[in-house]
């Protein structure tokens, strides 16, 4: 549709796929003009007809995989939007179930993203490793995940991991320089973060080393 795909004048596309769904006289325009007011309202953040659109979609009998997907999509991208994390999760674990795109990618980023929003930093670790292969291709999406890692590994003191895989990423991936910028901004925390930790040691006067070299003399 020219508003929806040239103009990019998504409230006028909505107005459009919605009358032409009421009006429709066989059941593949109506899925058609579903799908398309699904994806107009979407954009234009209606978030209440995106809900209602995304439900006849992913139960209309036509759907593929990959259009159940993307309503689902849209619905967790709302849900977490709006911090309603456990229905994000339910919404965004089918489009992990039921697809493998861009979208999908972005799906398992983003249930990564509510595990370390929730604090459960060992699942949100996980999920993050899993993406550099489950996204193969993506790499938009897996350089989000090692970002994501390196802050979670950063949470639970394991420094010296945290500012490698910034550093991996750094010298592997141009693709966006947006997150190179905050990739680089994290790392030259992480460092700052270190040298401080060195320098508590230091000043602790920690000799435990010198005690364990005395021992190994006797």
């Amino acid at each position: 549709m020219i508003a929806y795909n040239h103009e990019q004048d998504f409230n006028k596309s909505f107005s459009y796929y919605s009358l032409l769904e009421a009006a429709a006289t066989d059941d593949d325009t109506r899925f058609e003009a579903q799908i398309g007011a699904m994806r107009s309202a979407y954009r234009t953040n209606n978030s209440s007809e995106v809900f209602s659109m995304a439900e006849k979609v992913s139960k209309n009998p036509r759907a593929t995989d990959d259009q159940k997907a993307s309503a689902y999509f849209f619905l967790g991208k709302i849900y977490s939007d709006q911090k309603d994390y456990d229905k994000a999760l339910t919404a965004l674990n089918e489009v992990t179930r039921l697809s493998d795109n861009e979208q999908t990618a972005e799906a398992r980023y983003l249930i990564a993203y509510i595990y370390y929003v929730q604090r459960d930093l060992d699942v949100a670790q996980q999920l993050c490793l899993n993406a550099n292969k489950e996204s193969a291709g993506h790499n938009y999406w897996i350089a989000k995940s090692v970002i994501l890692l390196a802050d979670i590994l950063a949470e639970k003191g394991d420094l010296f991991n945290a500012q490698a895989a910034l550093e991996g990423l750094i010298e592997n991936y141009d693709e966006d320089q947006e997150l190179v910028t905050i990739a680089k901004a994290k790392l030259q925390q992480l460092k700052i973060r270190s040298q401080a930790n060195n320098r508590l040691i230091d000043e602790s006067g920690d000799d435990s080393s010198f005690e364990m070299e005395e021992d190994e003399q006797k």
